[in-house]
């Protein structure tokens, strides 16, 4: 995966339109005063971090800072890392010069997963004042006056831990429609192209307890859908509650209507999953993000994913069958070592006929502590680089059919927002972006729409009265 620097920011007296693909975390702030310590966050990587930095965001929030979109002329830069593959690395350090030069007086904090592996890499560019790895990140606002007060660096890179855990702040704040809602964290997978599980430890679970209070939260500030998130959250096991058992748990929610699952491992869910999310009642949306990665099964010995491409669409075949309306999306990794053509082609032509209808397509890229690292027969990056592109052209076709068949239906949307004037976005339960002129103020309600058309990978309705 790419790491792609985004900042994160608390906006006073605006709102952010959330549901977008990078804007999961929208704000409303009250106004501050000018003499209010200024923070921004800068965030590099997954919707995880996301998470993790509106997280971080409010907690100093609470403690008096103003979190501001301004780059520079900051009392605090915090840089929430990735560590995804080596470029990802050299983002990071990028990413901290620039910041560093544009405040030269600012205290630099970074964290997360660059900071809990290579620790001595960011204190070598100098000029950092805090490193935190992803055990104490979101304790930020603990260790900012303890490092205000050293000559040098604080650093906390503990070992991480494997108890269940919880979270003190709710980063989401008023005017948030869809949440993230993290339950899991870590990975025990070890898949070879992977350094997560260095990065963010064995996979671990949030008490259940801490989740319903925080979606009982979210429901009271308005929110009316959240997305479960983390990294392999269909491990989540937290005493004698399973993935499939914490569901109930949304199901007693009032105020909640809709839960998605953001992404999720295609052999951590029982296929009774399809019968909850066909089940009109509940409120799982009819969504799955299932990582295929390739659909060679030589590929896939090398890469040590758990499952053959044969067991992959035997699942999503069924999910297609059971569920009405089901999206599914998937992620794919093009160019890792051995990926010959002929491996190539078993993922393209795979992908042609299977009903998978959009994926995230990333060129294979090096990750130093990974086992794929010593594999031979690396793929040249240019010949990744133009399956790459033949697989998103794929995809975006795909995509498109799919909302074709949706034409002339009614569905119903939650919105977002608009951009100004009468145009309002939102997205069905089934993942598709759908936009609506209207002088109604239709933010934060789930409304029935009659899609009319569709444009530029927009889905154009009416509301129907």
């Amino acid at each position: 995966m790419v790491a792609l620097v985004r900042p994160f920011y608390l906006v006073p007296s605006r709102t952010l339109v959330a549901g977008y693909p990078d804007n999961h975390f929208p704000f409303v702030t009250k106004n501050h005063s000018p003499s209010m310590r200024k923070a921004a966050f800068f965030t590099l990587g997954c919707r995880l971090n996301q998470t993790e930095s509106s997280i971080m965001a409010k907690s100093l929030e609470n403690e008096g800072y103003m979190i501001t979109q301004e780059k520079e002329g900051l009392d605090l830069a915090v840089i929430n890392t990735c560590t995804v593959t080596n470029q990802s690395d050299a983002k990071c350090r990028q990413t901290i010069r620039s910041i560093q030069k544009k405040n030269p007086e600012a205290m630099i904090a970074v964290v997360g997963c660059f900071s809990q592996v290579a620790s001595q890499q960011i204190l070598d560019i100098g000029g950092v004042d805090l490193v935190l790895g992803n055990e104490e990140k979101l304790n930020l606002y603990k260790y900012i006056a303890q490092a205000q007060a050293s000559s040098v660096p604080v650093v906390s890179v503990e070992k991480i831990s494997r108890k269940p855990f919880t979270i003190d702040t709710i980063g989401q704040h008023l005017g948030v429609t869809r949440a993230n809602l993290k339950i899991q964290d870590g990975c025990s997978f070890v898949c070879s192209f992977c350094i997560i599980p260095f990065a963010r430890g064995t996979s671990r679970s949030r008490e259940v307890e801490n989740i319903r209070q925080e979606t009982q939260a979210l429901a009271d500030m308005g929110v009316k859908e959240i997305i479960l998130t983390g990294v392999n959250i269909g491990t989540y096991q937290h005493q004698d509650t399973n993935f499939l058992s914490l569901l109930d748990l949304f199901e007693k929610v009032d105020g909640i209507e809709r839960v998605r699952i953001s992404s999720i491992e295609p052999t951590t869910v029982g296929r009774e999953i399809f019968q909850r999310m066909a089940d009109p009642s509940s409120k799982l949306v009819p969504y799955l993000h299932l990582p295929l990665q390739s659909a060679n099964n030589e590929i896939l010995r090398l890469m040590r994913r758990k499952y053959l491409i044969e067991e992959y669409e035997d699942f999503v075949l069924q999910a297609m069958e059971q569920i009405p309306r089901l999206c599914i999306g998937s992620d794919l990794i093009v160019g890792f070592p051995g990926e010959s053509d002929d491996c190539f082609a078993d993922t393209f032509e795979t992908l042609q006929r299977l009903p998978v209808h959009y994926f995230h397509v990333f060129p294979y890229a090096e990750r130093q502590g990974t086992q794929s690292v010593k594999l031979p027969n690396q793929v040249p990056p240019p010949i990744a680089t133009r399956r790459a592109a033949s697989l998103r052209e794929l995809s975006n076709q795909k995509k498109e059919t799919y909302t074709k068949q949706f034409i002339g239906q009614e569905l119903s949307v939650l919105f977002e927002g608009n951009q100004g004037g009468t145009q309002w976005h939102g997205y069905t339960d089934n993942y598709i972006r759908v936009a609506v002129d209207s002088n109604q103020t239709l933010k934060n309600e789930i409304r029935q729409v009659r899609l009319s058309s569709q444009k530029s990978g927009i889905a154009q309705g009416e509301l129907i009265n």
